[in-house]
């Protein structure tokens, strides 16, 4: 595989590196669209070592300069007139900078995207020439096609001579703004000589909705072609200004911007739109077509599928000039653009909301679209006339929507499949049906296969049922957009669609997300920490509940259901099931609380409530603590983290107190020194707290003398505690032996007296 793959990369680099030297010898060669202040123009250069000669359009002019580095110096010429220029190529030789030798701009870019064709050149009438000119006007100004200018010079003659290039550009321009503003059918325009005889041929025209015209004059030259003659400059300033007085407009902006709703605009939008698919056009395209029967979810969807009928029904028509088409805002009436015996193509004012005030009162404006009852006929429309071929000037463009490709793919190899059972095609009936059985088959035989193969419990088990109604929904999903079936009026099977997809994902997230939470409790179990555990389940049942709350919102905008209505049905049961459950509320948030305060760890012995208990694991709903006789107590959340806990496992040392009691007969001074050795011994010990410690006779009880001794030790531990407790008590006793004292323990003393007869007393000790 290697071995075939590196002849082809060897062949492309190779390919690049030949063009990139190629354009790096003569960078100047080429096609550009130019433009200045008050014109455009194409320019075709050809650069031979530093010489670049060429032409542009319109007015037919040369060019021919010569190159010094990155620049281009030189003079352009046409007719009787010439000037000076300066270009300078950018870094990427895609672009240049340039200026005119009275200092004017003139920029460019490169054009290798090919010239488009045009098939209305002609000018054997005078309707010929007009439908040439504004056909190549239209494609250089709203398509950006400065080529089509060449075809326009051949066509026109400036009354009474042109003064300079600058004035044929501004008169062009004058008079395409006239043409462009008025509305009429170019069918209407004369074939022949207004006079029988005669050489000049006459047709008038004006804007829509506007008393005011214009008289368009044609003289038949001396080749018998006929050109389009174009007033001087003021006469056509004159026209525009009688124009603009007419319709009640100050300057041509306000024309325009009072006319940006149009039947004109509509379909000029559209077919722009449709032409830049996939560089913005989409949304222009989309908003020129009444698609408010579809919820809002599925415009697009939908949208883009009579997108592909409605151009390719345009297309056969006929050639669109756009100012044949209506540009009225008050007309009150549809527009048909196109008329047949199946479906009308109607423009039409529609009521568009577009917002809502303060108050909540919709906002709405009148817009021109293609009605919805010509969408809907666009199916029948498209079948009816499928094998019209193209409009001249036109070739089959490429789809927009999976299912015109799919479409023409299966028709390329089964043309037999194109005939109509009821809603829908053939190929369409037969791919629904294998399209929606491979789906049943691949969702149901993943389940029981994966199921076969692993243990109940395991995470395959558990993954099989999901991830197979993922596949079958997937499955149906790529049915509806790839065969086009809601084309037959079935757009419930969208939703339907949709929503299978939704569900399925859902679920399969949901039990991944189950399966993931297990796996990092099991981690944080085996941690002393319970902060872990507690994030891990508040996490794990979070993102369960998002899922789950997504999957809801999602399913009810794709049925097109309104997102308040949903978010106020999800409070109001949340509030209903918070009633109801408001216990396990209360200790989820009391495991949340836990979690904020941390007032323990696991393995922390505490005194809950006056019982001494070690921490067990703490959940989402209780915490369970261990007492000294392996009891376990299961404790609320809610109610733990409402009470007073005392904490000794966190101790930074541990008290020591004990009581030694000596008998009555130790001597002071005994006493004293031993008191003093006390504190030596205690400061002996490893884990004692040298800076705390008290030690002194406290009290003379009942059958002893008492010494306390109050100190710490630094150990975290109880037992560790015990141990060292354990080390200091012996080494009293030791200190106790090696000072000779007695350590007391409980006795009395019993004196009888013999009635008085008897004067000896007799003492009698008894040990209790």
């Amino acid at each position: 595989m290697i071995q075939r793959v590196i002849p082809v990369l060897w062949a492309c680099l190779l390919w690049i590196i030949t063009a990139l030297a190629a354009q790096a010898d003569d960078p100047w060669s080429g096609t550009w669209e130019s433009y200045w202040r008050t014109g455009q123009a194409e320019l075709t250069l050809t650069q031979t070592q530093n010489t670049v000669i060429g032409r542009y359009e319109p007015n037919s002019g040369t060019i021919q300069g010569t190159v010094e580095g990155q620049l281009l110096r030189g003079t352009w010429s046409e007719e009787d007139e010439t000037g000076s220029f300066v270009f300078a190529l950018s870094p990427d030789g895609q672009t240049f900078s340039g200026r005119f030798g009275n200092g004017e701009y003139w920029n460019g870019f490169r054009d290798d995207s090919g010239q488009r064709v045009q098939s209305f050149h002609g000018a054997s009438t005078p309707r010929e020439a007009l439908m040439t000119f504004l056909t190549a006007a239209n494609d250089a100004v709203y398509h950006g096609d400065a080529g089509q200018f060449r075809f326009i010079g051949p066509i026109l003659e400036y009354e009474g001579g042109s003064i300079n290039s600058t004035d044929r550009s501004r008169r062009r321009v004058g008079m395409w703004t006239i043409l462009d503003k008025s509305t009429f059918r170019v069918m209407d325009a004369p074939l022949g000589p207004t006079v029988e005889g005669g050489d000049t041929a006459e047709y008038d025209i004006g804007p829509a909705g506007a008393t005011e015209k214009v008289t368009l004059t044609f003289r038949q030259t001396d080749t018998r072609s006929w050109v389009l003659l174009v007033p001087r400059q003021e006469e056509l300033e004159a026209i525009r200004d009688r124009f603009l007085d007419n319709l009640g407009y100050e300057t041509l902006s306000e024309w325009d911007a009072h006319r940006s709703q149009s039947p004109r605009t509509t379909l000029r939008n559209f077919i722009l739109g449709v032409q830049a698919w996939d560089a913005g056009g989409r949304e222009m395209a989309l908003d020129t077509m009444d698609l408010s029967e579809f919820p809002p979810r599925l415009r697009g969807f939908e949208g883009t599928i009579l997108a592909d009928y409605l151009r390719q029904v345009i297309d056969r028509a006929g050639y669109v000039v756009w100012q044949e088409i209506p540009d009225d805002p008050d007309r009150t009436l549809p527009y048909d653009f196109y008329r047949h015996p199946v479906g009308n193509i109607s423009i039409a004012p529609v009521q568009v909301e577009t917002g809502t005030t303060t108050d909540g009162t919709p906002v709405t404006e009148t817009r021109w679209l293609f009605t919805a009852e010509s969408l809907d006929k666009l199916p029948e429309l498209y079948d009816a006339m499928e094998w019209m071929p193209f409009a001249d000037g036109l070739s089959a463009p490429p789809p927009l929507s999976s299912f015109f490709g799919t479409r023409a793919n299966v028709l390329q190899v089964a043309p037999g499949l194109s005939d109509r059972w009821g809603p829908l095609e053939e190929w369409q009936w037969i791919g629904l049906a294998s399209g929606v059985a491979l789906s049943a088959l691949a969702g149901l035989f993943v389940v029981p296969l994966a199921r076969l193969r692993s243990t109940p419990g395991s995470v395959i088990y558990r993954l099989s049922r999901p991830l197979g109604m993922v596949l079958f929904a997937l499955g149906l999903a790529w049915i509806v957009q790839h065969l086009g079936i809601t084309q037959a009026g079935l757009h419930g099977i969208v939703e339907t669609a949709g929503v299978l997809v939704i569900i399925s994902v859902a679920m399969l997230l949901y039990v991944i997300i189950d399966l993931l939470g297990q796996r990092v409790l099991e981690a944080a179990s085996n941690t002393k920490g319970f902060t872990d555990e507690i994030v891990a389940s508040l996490a794990t049942g979070l993102v369960k509940l998002l899922v789950v709350v997504g999957a809801i919102i999602a399913c009810a905008d794709l049925a097109g259901l309104p997102y308040e209505g949903v978010l106020t049905g999800l409070g109001i049961g949340g509030v209903a099931v918070a009633f109801a459950a408001r216990d396990t509320v209360s200790n989820l948030l009391g495991g949340a609380i836990l979690l904020a305060d941390r007032p323990f760890k696991r393995g922390d012995l505490v005194e809950v409530s006056g019982q001494m208990a070690t921490i067990d694991n703490v959940g989402l709903r209780s915490t369970r603590l261990r007492t000294f006789d392996d009891a376990q107590l299961v404790v609320p959340n809610s109610q733990l983290s409402d009470t007073t806990i005392a904490n000794w496992g966190i101790r930074r040392k541990r008290k020591v107190l004990l009581t030694i009691a000596l008998t009555y007969d130790t001597p002071a001074d005994k006493l004293e020194a031993f008191s003093k050795k006390l504190i030596d011994v205690y400061k002996d010990q490893p884990r004692a707290d040298v800076d705390a410690i008290t030690v002194g006779v406290k009290e003379l009880n009942a059958f002893s003398i008492d010494i306390e001794l109050w100190g710490y030790f630094k150990v975290y531990s109880y037992e560790a505690q015990l141990r060292a407790q354990e080390a200091l008590i012996l080494d009293i006793i030791r200190l106790a032996e090696d000072m000779g004292v007695q350590f007391a323990f409980p006795t009395q003393t019993l004196h009888i007296e013999n009635g008085g007869q008897d004067t000896a007393t007799q003492a009698i000790r008894s040990a209790v």
